[in-house]
């Protein structure tokens, strides 16, 4: 069913691409933690500030307890920028699965070896999740040994959660890339539809605190059930994470689909 070679192939013509994203992602947590012991000395100074925010700006961003260990990574890293991040990448790299050969002009060679079409097309999905397993692995270990450093208290499961949380809102946008991906053959379109719809679906996660309507469709909502479940605070949410999947799974399989019955140009 998958096709090693064809996988590791395209891992390592993207070995640089991949360095990148982990790189930037492990100076990014390298960042935020070198902060915290500044906002650590002066915590009643940093409570009493965040307090006087107006009530819309802490319910957008979720602050909560933003001075204690667990309020400052939840803000800085699980509010905004690394979900971005994650979302960025299973975008770009599900944007690739269906499109990458024929941008290239080398689908009827590739698609003319003994591979089905079928097992091409899952080889290259499960290529993309090794990329994200990876990333998130490494952010998963960067955000450990850098809070133990700093003598952090969050226990190491809660760690895991957060890193779980974020690969699987990472995974589910990859999905949709990659089954648009397969629809319409166009890489630029793969990427642009699903980073739409996943800034759509922040756009509702954040705004629902202050919107009636929006409130009412986000436990609906896959932000709700990565992001929202605050795993940094209350750990994996198996029902949440099982929502997820039970999306994703469903979208992939429309994909292979969808790529098997297309008309392929070289």
């Amino acid at each position: 069913m998958i096709s090693f070679p064809l996988m590791k192939r395209v891992l390592i013509e993207h070995r640089r691409g991949i360095s990148g994203w982990t790189l930037g992602l492990v100076a990014l947590v390298a960042i935020q933690l070198a902060v915290y012991p500044t906002i650590r000395s002066s915590a009643g100074d940093w409570t009493s500030l965040t307090d006087a925010f107006p009530e819309a700006f802490k319910e957008i961003f979720r602050l909560q307890d933003y001075a204690s260990e667990r309020g400052y990574l939840s803000t800085e890293l699980l509010s905004f920028t690394v979900p971005f991040i994650v979302m960025g990448l299973g975008c770009t790299w599900g944007a690739r699965v269906a499109t990458e050969e024929e941008d290239a002009g080398t689908a009827d060679i590739v698609l003319s070896l003994p591979i089905s079409r079928y097992n091409y097309i899952v080889t290259r999905i499960v290529a993309a999740l090794v990329v994200m397993i990876v990333v998130m692995t490494v952010f998963f270990l960067s955000v450990l040994i850098g809070t133990r450093l700093l003598n952090f208290s969050i226990p190491i499961h809660q760690y895991f959660a957060a890193s779980l949380s974020l690969f699987s809102l990472g995974v589910l946008m990859m999905s949709v890339a990659v089954c648009v991906g397969a629809l319409t053959a166009k890489r630029t379109m793969a990427l642009g539809l699903s980073m739409a719809f996943a800034i759509a679906l922040f756009v509702f996660y954040s705004l629902a605190p202050l919107v009636s309507i929006f409130d009412t469709v986000n436990p609906y909502n896959p932000m709700q059930w990565t992001l929202g479940a605050q795993p940094l605070f209350e750990g994996v949410s198996v029902g949440y994470t099982v929502n997820v999947y039970a999306g994703t799974f469903p979208i992939l399989f429309i994909a292979t689909i969808l790529f098997d019955r297309r008309d392929i140009s070289g």
